[in-house]
């Protein structure tokens, strides 16, 4: 069987705008053909504020190996940035996916970040006085894109992504790489 192992950090978010803590939680999504070794595929970091320019570092370690029998459905990352205020509450503050790269080495990848916007008065009030965010109902909006042109969103901030991509085997499933 082919082998992928993902090995990595989710290394810092910036641009988001937000005074209070960010954190960010996390998962791996891949298709039917592809079975999971090893890791841990969904997680949470810690928990930061930004710095002077803006950006929470993390450092959060990711490692993930999966095996496969084709490379249809390969593996994409799902990020939620949500934000913790001094008295322990919590919203999300931005949604992400991106897909991993199919080459082997290392990798820096951006993953920028949306939210649903407030669409009437009173719901913008309510975030202006009380906190907090619309949330989505369905997660698979993120990753699939389905009915998303329906939605009003609003530009976030970014989420960075640190991976070495190593493959095995997909020589033998017809895969080239260069």
């Amino acid at each position: 069987m082919a082998e992928l192992h993902i090995l990595g950090q989710l290394q810092c978010a910036s641009n988001f705008h937000d005074k209070s803590s960010l954190f960010c939680r996390y998962s791996f999504q891949a298709g039917p053909n592809w079975t999971l070794v090893s890791g841990c595929p969904e997680g949470q970091t810690i928990s930061g504020k930004a710095d002077y320019d803006k950006t929470v570092n993390w450092a959060h370690p990711l490692d993930i190996h999966y095996v496969t029998k084709g490379i249809q459905g390969w593996p994409k990352l799902l990020v939620q940035v949500s934000c913790l205020d001094s008295i322990g509450r919590s919203w999300i503050v931005g949604y992400g996916c991106c897909s991993l790269p199919a080459v082997p080495g290392p990798h820096t990848i951006d993953v920028n970040c949306w939210i649903p916007t407030a669409t009437s008065i009173t719901d913008r009030i309510r975030q202006f006085f009380l906190g907090g965010s619309h949330q989505l109902i369905q997660s698979d909006i993120v990753n699939l894109g389905l009915n998303r042109f329906k939605l009003k969103t609003q530009s976030k901030g970014t989420v960075q992504l640190q991976v070495n991509i190593l493959l095995r085997n997909f020589s033998q499933f017809g895969v080239e790489y260069k």
